[in-house]
């Protein structure tokens, strides 16, 4: 009798020997009776001899790998393989696993196997910068030499033999893992996805599809005009460097075929191969190899969410310099404004980041923006200040003051007039009128086109007259005091608010200095982030 792979089972103690029959195939039922040849009790007949085994069965028990079914191994006899041609695939794979044991690598006690490893990359997601962490879906291939899987001589047929993944599990196979996964996965849609090859001189390929998520720690210094480089760490478990090497292969060990990310920039010539072979205390070195992917973030994402919003915010907190100092209605909630809208910006970046100890170049923007938009509302609160002290008024209405008497105001104005095309020089004093009623010596300009100099009403006696302009020859009035009078109807315009000087030169200079500094921090930024 033979023994094949029986998977899980192998190294528990070995099972029973079963009977011929139920290994060929069904056969009849026999009563206790018969088999001990007692004869049936009733009738005395002779027990009926075990049903042959049914042709069906046994060819189809040839067809396919005998004793090897779903991964669990079964005893067969020399008649059973007789059956199989010698040099037939399943026969070969039968003789290949009859000595076999998956518990001892090959070359025990002698080299350490040398595992050829590489990676396609199915997909390549996006880093998570509040976990820290990048998912990939690949196909994990690895090859390597075993000298008891040499396909005999006198098989016939290609260099290499594609074996179902059921006889995976009777292999010995590497015990890689990955050394920065946080979580992984097989997958089995619609089938087991493991590709399994055996080549004539032993050669062992083994392919496999994975979603692993890895870790990658990130530097987040010049976010988000950064550059990340997470790295993909394949070791071995419990093989020592003594037992077991794993080598990266020749040329392109890690295949990328065009894969787009939303937020980075992934190329082929950044990638980077190298060794990480590991030593813990107490066990020994064991082998490592990784492979380093350097992602370059796109910038313009954030430029066009964070960096052109809050750069219009910060201009429009400047508009308010261009408002009257005492339109506090205005001002006052469009300072408000910038400056809320700014920390709202800051307050929703910071929940989508990591709450990491340094400053990150996102952060000093907003810092920035929001510094200026602080220090327009403050500018206009210096202005308050200056537009409500006491001392400046009084200081500006003694300008003002000296400034009209300075230019003639309040005396007596020569000016030269024209009604109907006749120019005539008219000086009018104030005075006080003393008649109760006067002539019309004084028009305005809508009267101007007509000879209206009719009498108007009454005159307060204490009216006192400005100096406004009368066209045409004045109209002589005679008080008690023998003086002429004139008579203007408008009233003085209602008097304007007094702003201090020092009000309006601090809106002046915040007009060219505010965006100067900003100008100016915006050159000194980008010329060191980017």
């Amino acid at each position: 009798m033979l023994w094949l792979c029986r998977g899980p089972r192998s190294a528990q103690t070995a099972p029973a020997r079963t009977p011929r029959r139920r290994l060929l195939g069904r056969s009849r039922r026999v009563s206790p009776s018969r088999e001990r040849g007692d004869g049936d009790a009733g009738t005395g007949t002779r027990p009926l001899p075990p049903r042959p085994p049914s042709r069906t069965a046994a060819s189809r028990g040839a067809r396919v790998l005998p004793g090897l079914r779903e991964g669990r191994l079964r005893q067969q006899s020399a008649e059973d393989l007789a059956r199989v041609p010698a040099n037939s695939t399943s026969n070969i794979l039968n003789r290949l696993l009859v000595s076999y044991d998956p518990r001892i690598r090959p070359n025990f006690k002698g080299i350490p196997v040398d595992v050829v490893v590489n990676i396609f990359i199915n997909s390549f997601g996006s880093i998570q910068e509040t976990t820290m962490d990048y998912r990939v879906n690949i196909f994990l291939r690895q090859k390597w030499n075993d000298p008891r899987l040499k396909l005999p001589s006198d098989f016939r047929g290609s260099d290499a033999l594609t074996v179902d993944p059921t006889m995976y599990k009777c292999l010995w196979k590497p015990d890689l893992f990955f050394a920065n996964e946080k979580s992984a996965n097989f997958h089995d849609v619609t089938q087991e996805n493991i590709l399994l090859f055996i080549f004539r001189d032993g050669d062992v390929l083994v392919s496999m599809r994975l979603s692993i998520t890895l870790s990658c720690p990130l530097d987040l210094t010049l976010f988000p005009m950064d550059t990340q480089r997470c790295k993909m760490q394949l070791e071995s478990f419990g093989y020592t460097t003594d037992d077991l090497r794993f080598i990266w292969q020749s040329g392109d060990p890690v295949q990328l075929e065009k894969i787009a990310l939303p937020q980075f920039d992934i190329k082929k010539e950044d990638i980077e191969y190298g060794n990480c072979t590991k030593y813990y205390k107490g066990t020994g070195y064991y082998t490592c190899v990784e492979v380093i992917f350097t992602l370059r973030r796109q910038v313009g994402f954030y430029m066009m969410g964070v960096y052109a919003p809050t750069l219009l915010i910060v201009v429009l907190s400047w508009l308010s310099f261009w408002i009257n100092p005492d339109a506090s209605a205005a001002r006052v909630p469009l300072g408000i404004f910038s400056v809320l809208s700014l920390a709202s910006e800051c307050t929703t970046l910071a929940a989508e980041l990591p709450k990491v100890s340094y400053v990150k170049a996102l952060d000093v923007w907003l810092i920035a923006c929001l510094l200026f938009g602080f220090a327009s509302l403050v500018e206009y609160a210096v202005v308050q200040v200056m537009l409500n002290n006491p001392k400046r008024v009084e200081a500006e209405k003694a300008r003002i003051a000296k400034a009209e008497q300075a230019v003639g105001k309040g005396g007596n104005v020569a000016k030269k007039n024209t009604v109907n095309g006749a120019s005539t020089p008219v000086h009018i004093s104030t005075l006080q009128v003393g008649e109760t009623r006067c002539k019309k010596v004084c028009t305005s300009k809508s009267d101007l086109r007509s000879n209206d100099f009719s009498i108007v009403g009454s005159l307060p006696r204490d009216f006192e007259l400005s100096n406004y302009d009368c066209y045409g020859k004045p109209i002589e009035v005679n008080n008690g005091l023998g003086k002429s009078q004139a008579k203007n109807n408008k009233k003085p315009p209602p008097a304007k608010p007094v702003i201090p000087t020092a009000a309006k030169r601090i809106d002046l200079y915040a007009r060219a200095l505010f965006p100067f500094c900003f100008l100016f921090f915006n050159v000194i930024y980008w010329s060191i982030y980017l």
